[in-house]
């Protein structure tokens, strides 16, 4: 059963704060991050069980690439491994431009326009010292692109030219292990059979040697995923911006695609419906607190809502029942 412990805090200025769409702890510290933030990435420092505090000075600013990217960044995933080794993740999507307050003439255009934005196509690798939450020597900042890769697979390399939320190619979640083998999960495309794409990058320094798993979510795209002992916990939503429900599963990584000779199951358990105290929020981010043999306790974050209204989470182990 899905159960909610507590509210969290957050004090000081959080900027962009209805728009957080990523979260990851590690030793006493949060880090957020939202889709429409100018580059920053905030620290959090915790002052008591359900209260966080924003340090200013830890502040870290990515770097801006090219003349052609502006200040902005499409933050949609973080991720820690070994306790000091920071990932972030754009969306490495499409964009169709809204209508807005404009002719009808002038919004039939409009909807014709499909935007690449390049400051989305990135994946950064930080040092974070877990003692006192500071970015440690920027030299060892290390930036990949995928755009090219995704364009040239056989799979996703159709979906890349379809703007997100269309069932586009639109990366909203990251996990890693202590290995720091990286895991892309997709909230779009969704494919035939309900199979959503999980990219997983082994080493940094040789991103062409990645290979796509797939989970089935009944669906569902990937709206957030964070790794645990044997698998992952997956925050599951709508791949477009209609309302649908929010679900929180286990998978234990295993390829969903079926096979007579397949050595090993995939196992997926649906673990509960993640509710939604506001009906203009989204579940967009999910962190692991802490994890023993019997549960899982964790932080998931809501896009759409004040500090994200933060919300302390716990899973009973016992519930495991394997869907798929």
């Amino acid at each position: 059963m899905l159960t909610k412990l507590n509210k969290i805090s957050f004090e000081g200025d959080v900027k962009k704060d209805k728009d957080i769409s990523a979260i990851v702890s590690f030793g006493n510290f949060l880090a957020i991050g939202s889709d429409e933030s100018k580059r920053k990435i905030q620290i959090l420092e915790q002052k008591q069980s359900d209260c966080y505090e924003v340090k200013d000075k830890l502040e870290i600013a990515l770097p801006v690439l090219s003349e052609q990217e502006d200040q902005e960044i499409d933050i949609e995933g973080m991720s820690i491994s070994n306790g000091n080794t920071l990932f972030i993740v754009g969306s490495h999507s499409l964009k169709r431009l809204k209508t807005d307050k404009k002719t009808y003439l002038s919004n039939r255009e409009r909807i014709t326009r499909v935007i690449r934005e390049d400051k989305k196509n990135s994946i950064f690798k930080l040092t974070i010292d877990p003692q006192t939450g500071e970015e440690k020597d920027q030299s060892e900042r290390k930036i990949i692109r995928i755009k090219e890769i995704i364009e040239n697979d056989s799979i996703l390399g159709i979906f890349s030219q379809i703007p997100s939320k269309e069932n586009g190619v639109d990366i909203e979640g990251i996990a890693s292990d202590d290995d720091n083998v990286l895991y892309l999960g997709f909230r779009g495309p969704v494919l035939r059979g309900n199979y959503v794409p999980v990219m997983v990058i082994e080493d940094f320094t040789k991103v062409s040697d990645y290979k796509l798993l797939f989970v089935d979510l009944g669906g569902y795209g990937i709206r957030d995923l964070c790794k645990v002992q044997g698998g992952f916990l997956i925050i599951a939503g709508p791949v477009g911006d209609g309302v649908g429900d929010y679900k929180l599963y286990f998978w234990n990584g295993v390829d969903s695609i079926p096979g007579t000779d397949k050595p090993q199951k995939t196992e997926r358990s649906l673990l509960g419906k993640i509710t939604l105290d506001d009906e203009n929020s989204k579940a967009e981010g999910i962190t692991l607190l802490e994890e023993t043999d019997d549960i899982y306790k964790f932080i998931i974050v809501y896009d759409g809502v004040k500090n994200g209204d933060a919300t302390v989470f716990q899973v009973d182990k016992s519930i495991l029942k394997p869907t798929s």
